[in-house]
């Protein structure tokens, strides 16, 4: 890392420290990013030195400083898996006691830099605690949609007593048991630990969505924090403008000969793995659905298998012409932004979500744990997405029906063509209304230092 290099003294300086998960860095640095072309703020963006070398330092303002953390490192847990990206899930809980435990480096970096400000994340209950300490206000930046965080954040305070007053957010009785032993297994993901940066952030939130897509989960969630909740989003990752590899290329060239809208683009996140029967299932659907697809399909780190051996028995000879495999990874962005594609089936992480309809791409929602479900059901009521049919008892997809949905998403027909329209008109909105909202943000965080100075 290069020395410290903010030398204008009426700059804001904002120290910024996401949870170590990619899903998590990419909108904490597209913020930072957003934040510096404003001219007001310096910014420190601050994680292991793991993450910190994944992250294309060239094309970074140079008032973004990126600042190491070092965690302590052990036998169980060495430096290179201090970060969630191909962590064994066994070990997730070990990653995240960790952070929890790492109070005293931070503090030691906090005292180095004296931010103006901190934006912290999940995971860090000593993160507010020591910059109120030190007379910093400490504001949560929370990456995923309003709807999901006042769904969980209600029933967390009220315990089953009080309905969640939007019918159109729910879970549904295997996901809920899912949940539940998700939270059993990993007992330091609590809801306790979730909810402890919301409670503690200085006067405000921030969070990544705008009211044009959940102005009234904003709202509520502001009313069960007694704090003014900031839309900042959405937040969408720049298109990288290096020279593409020869694979990326390809792909882009095989959309290039297809017709607008006739193909479907498949990806479910780079830290969640399908099993082997959900992976036979998806194929038979996009077999069944007849339609063009790319499916960029990953297995996790030290997995001994390929893409042949996953996929059910002659699968690739059966699909040649109308499917591409990618394995690993795709150009996301400049895939949605081709208009070759009508639809996204994915996971439902919210920066996929947020991606889709920034390039007004339906949704074809196949949730598959944690807050991804109310993510679907968001954006279903939105009006913005189909979800897949599910067995109600145990979860298990339907290749009949899941092809089912695919077609009418992208063709256009029995309520997709309803979708397509209200997409469009939600990106146009989005577009418009962005910059008009982020001036709030910047404004309210100018305030925010103005009043702690005085």
């Amino acid at each position: 890392m290069e020395e410290i290099q903010d030398t204008n003294p009426t700059t804001l300086k904002v120290l910024m420290v996401p949870w170590l998960a990619h899903g998590h860095v990419i909108p904490y640095l597209e913020l930072a990013k957003k934040l510096s072309k404003t001219n007001l703020f310096f910014i420190y963006f601050c994680s292991t030195p793991i993450i910190l070398n994944s992250i294309n330092q060239e094309n970074l303002p140079k008032n973004i400083q990126l600042i190491e953390f070092p965690l302590p490192s052990s036998p169980q847990l060495p430096s290179h898996q201090h970060t969630t990206n191909g962590l064994p899930k066994n070990l997730l809980s070990t990653l995240i006691q960790t952070f929890g435990e790492a109070g005293s480096t931070f503090a030691k970096i906090l005292d180095s830099l004296c931010p103006d400000l901190l934006i912290f994340d999940g995971f860090q209950p000593w993160a507010p605690e020591l910059a109120s300490s030190r007379k910093i206000p400490a504001i949560d930046f929370l990456i995923i949609g309003s709807a999901s965080v006042s769904f969980f954040y209600h029933h967390y305070l009220y315990a089953g007593k009080r309905d969640f007053p939007f019918s159109g957010i729910f879970l549904k009785d295997y996901e809920a048991k899912q949940l539940q032993l998700t939270a059993e297994m990993n007992i330091s993901i609590g809801p306790n630990v979730a909810f402890n940066g919301l409670e503690k952030s200085h006067e405000i939130i921030l969070i990544n969505t705008c009211n044009e897509i959940e102005g009234k989960y904003v709202d509520y969630l502001s009313t069960l924090s007694n704090k003014k909740v900031i839309p900042v989003g959405p937040l969408i990752r720049e298109m990288e403008t290096t020279t593409e590899n020869e694979e990326n290329s390809k792909i882009i060239q095989w959309l290039d000969k297809k017709d607008e809208s006739s193909c479907v683009y498949v990806s479910f996140g780079s830290e969640y793995f399908l099993s082997k029967e959900e992976i036979e299932e998806i194929a038979h659907s996009l077999e069944l659905s007849e339609l063009n697809f790319i499916w960029v399909l990953r297995f996790p780190l030290g997995e001994d298998t390929n893409i042949e051996h996953a996929l059910p028995k002659g699968f690739l000879d059966r699909v040649e012409g109308k499917g591409v495999i990618v394995e690993k990874w795709a150009p996301q962005a400049r895939i949605l932004k081709h208009p070759s594609v009508g639809g996204f089936l994915c996971h439902c992480g919210w920066n996929s979500i947020l991606e889709s309809l920034h390039f007004g791409v339906p949704l074809i929602t196949m949730p598959m744990h944690f807050d991804q479900h109310t993510h679907s059901r968001m954006a279903v009521e939105l009006g913005t997405a189909m979800e897949v049919v599910r067995d109600d008892q145990n979860g298990k997809l339907n290749k009949e029906e899941t092809a089912k949905v695919i077609r009418n998403v992208v063709m256009e027909k029995n309520g997709g063509e309803n979708v397509k329209a209200k997409v469009k008109e939600l990106r146009k909105t989005i577009r418009e209304k962005g910059e008009e909202e982020f001036d709030q943000v910047v404004n309210k965080l100018l305030d925010l230092s103005t009043k702690n100075k005085q």
